[in-house]
């Protein structure tokens, strides 16, 4: 029965053993030679030259611009040539002699009432707002660019841990193992410390996807079609910044200023006056002038004359049209406001943010962080001196494990406040 309970053990070891080397192969694959190690402002730079999004959206404000040199050109004359197909008298078909009937028309329609200038103010108005949507995109996809590249960063980082933590217990393991084999330790003891191996493997497999999901995103916005990884090369400095310097009416005037959507708003408003000035001067008709020739087909032969036409506005006056584009200007109005309410709010959320993180992360000694390197090598070193049991063990083990995964997502969420608030304010407080 013992004999049979030893063998028992022995193959559960086995079977441990087997799926730790599967795990390990699966979760620890090894550095592929095409990283890329860039600086954030090597990324930022790539994101602005090949992010696709932004390539297609300059196209947008060169069709804007596009519209305005089609909006300043005047309308084409219009020349008409009317000639006789057969004359009866003469039994001759298309008859281009004295005895044959021609007419030429030329006409040209003259734009009144300044409407020519009202098209062109507000093609110009739309490239603007183009030109706004463009510097938006900009902002947004810079956002998700920087949080992308820290966010690689600090998993990484938290990896890291995992590694340190994970290699550390390989090699007590292989001990373990050996005195297994001999007969001084109980198999429990072994399968628990394997327990929590196969645990943290996991655990760090989750990171990997996470890290992997947000190198995807990066490769995506800094157009790379060979979807190389990036390791991010990130200096200390974001930990000593500052964020007792901020002042807060200071932003929200930043923000005014420079938020990009902001400024299409008001464009907008804009645009609406501009479309009202346009339909009140569609009230106006055109005037049309031609010039008539007429070989035969007059009262006299060679008959020349002069026509100027014009609708008469009796009915139609666009007064439908005028109606609705004063609508359409308190529309603009309201959502003007709306955005400027929006991007106060925006800032107000992201300051409190800002605030309330970076108090979190200042609570957070390092010296008491760094003294839980040393308790990680004192905690090995216990439990091979049978100072501690396992249950200890494996409760600082976790202690270590929280503490410094904690502290990186300190950092992670007090520079993603940060970078929040760059993307409130429009503008790049933090670099």
């Amino acid at each position: 029965m013992k004999d049979k309970k030893q063998k028992l053990s022995c193959l559960l070891l086995v079977v441990i053993i087997c799926t730790y080397l599967d795990v390990q192969a699966q979760v620890a694959p090894p550095m592929r030679e095409d990283t890329l190690h860039l600086t954030l402002q090597d990324v930022e730079s790539q994101f602005l030259q090949k992010n696709f999004l932004l390539l297609a959206s300059k196209y947008q404000v060169s069709m804007a611009d596009a519209a305005i040199v089609q909006a300043k050109l005047y309308p084409n004359p219009n020349f008409a040539i009317e000639q006789g197909v057969y004359n009866q008298d003469t039994k001759k078909w298309f008859d281009l002699s004295s005895t044959g009937e021609t007419a030429l028309t030329l006409q040209q329609i003259i734009i009144l009432a300044g409407k020519r200038n009202r098209q062109i103010d507000i093609a110009k108005i739309n490239s603007q707002i183009s030109l706004y949507q463009f510097y938006d995109l900009v902002r947004t996809l810079r956002y998700e660019l920087r949080s992308s590249f820290y966010g690689i960063y600090f998993i990484r980082d938290a990896i890291k841990v995992y590694d340190r933590e994970i290699e550390s217990l390989k090699t007590l393991i292989d001990v373990y193992t050996s005195q297994y084999n001999k007969g001084n330790i109980a198999f429990k003891d072994l399968a628990r410390l394997q327990a929590l191996q196969f645990s943290l493997q996991n655990e760090r497999l989750d990171l990997v996807k996470q890290s992997t999901e947000k190198q995807l995103n990066l490769s995506l916005l800094t157009g790379d079609t060979l979807i190389r990884p990036v390791s991010p090369l990130v200096s200390a400095g974001f930990n000593e910044i500052d964020v007792n310097r901020l002042n807060y009416a200071e932003l929200v005037d930043s923000a005014l200023v420079n938020r990009y959507d902001l400024r299409a708003a008001y464009s907008q408003v804009q645009l609406s006056q501009s479309n009202l000035a346009l339909q009140k001067a569609l009230r106006t008709p055109d005037l049309l002038l031609a010039a008539n020739y007429d070989k035969a087909g007059n009262y006299v032969r060679n008959y020349n004359a002069l026509t100027v036409a014009m609708d008469l506005p009796f009915w139609n006056r666009n007064q439908g049209n005028i109606k609705a584009a004063q609508f359409q200007i308190e529309e603009t109005k309201q959502l003007q406001s709306q955005a400027e309410l929006q991007v106060k709010n925006e800032i107000s959320n992201a300051y409190r943010q800002l605030l309330e993180t970076d108090r979190l992360y200042k609570t957070a000694s390092p010296e008491f962080t760094s003294d839980y390197e040393k308790l990680l090598d004192g905690i090995i070193k216990g439990y091979q001196n049978r100072t501690i049991s396992l249950l200890e063990f494996i409760d600082y083990y976790e202690t270590y494990k929280n503490s410094k995964l904690e502290l990186n997502h300190l950092q992670n969420n007090r520079l993603d406040a940060l970078e929040n608030l760059n993307l409130a304010t429009g503008t790049i407080i933090f670099k």
